[in-house]
């Protein structure tokens, strides 16, 4: 390879890392985790069970803008787990309303529950957020349904918890529900290209990564956050 080549780009890489350190350390944003470390944060959830996709309000309390990144898990004791599935950028001493789907298909979602941060859903999940458009009631269920999928390794109880909120909001009947999520195990089935028993062994969430990964992720998100690209 051209060693010219080679050096060119390893000082336009060396340059964005450097800027993106010094544009986060003079303000240039925190992330959701690091604002509910420092208590500069309320996440609260706002819709009725059966709602998709939810709507949860961020209050960013702090000093510096706030980036809230689509794929963030949140949790919650006493309302259903969720996972964000757009990107956000709230001023200081603001707050916003991101939207997000349900991760627990059997337990309910309680309006004014408060969740916290945990993590981020896995590439699968991320996918499935990509392409689905949440204006759309049908295909928004369609990649809810799938999520659940997911989560529940392709066994979903259609008469508890936010599933059968589900059917008694959207007005429909749980057969119809049912077949539904047939059709949602059989999309992520040819999605992901796996068997059933292939569901059984896909994560929620993402295990783990390693530095080069987590590294390359955040350089992506310092040219989002900064230059929109």
């Amino acid at each position: 390879m051209n060693l010219r080549l080679v050096s060119l780009i390893m000082v336009v890489v060396v340059f964005a890392v450097g800027c993106g350190v010094m544009s986060f350390l003079s303000g240039g944003g925190i992330t959701l985790e690091q604002a509910y470390d420092s208590k500069q944060v309320e996440i609260t959830q706002k819709t009725i069970a059966g709602t998709i996709p939810h709507n949860v309000t961020i209050t960013n309390n702090g000093s510096k803008p706030l980036m809230v990144d689509k794929g963030t898990i949140l949790k919650s004791k006493e309302s259903q787990d969720l996972v964000i599935i757009n990107d956000k950028k709230i001023s200081p001493n603001n707050n916003d309303t991101v939207q997000a789907y349900c991760i627990e298909p059997d337990q309910k979602a309680v309006t004014g529950a408060t969740l916290i941060p945990s993590g981020t859903a896995s590439s699968q999940v991320k996918q499935i957020i990509d392409s689905s458009n949440p204006s759309d009631l049908q295909n928004a269920t369609q990649s809810q349904l799938q999520i659940w999928i997911i989560v529940s390794k392709g066994n979903v109880d259609v008469y508890s918890g936010e599933a059968m909120a589900v059917v008694q909001n959207q007005k429909i009947k749980y057969y119809q529900l049912q077949e539904k999520l047939d059709t949602a195990k059989k999309n992520v089935m040819s999605k992901f290209n796996l068997s059933s028993e292939g569901i059984q062994n896909i994560s929620f969430t993402v295990e783990s990564s390693n530095s080069a990964s987590t590294w390359i992720s955040d350089l992506r998100q310092w040219f989002k956050n900064n230059l929109g690209i």
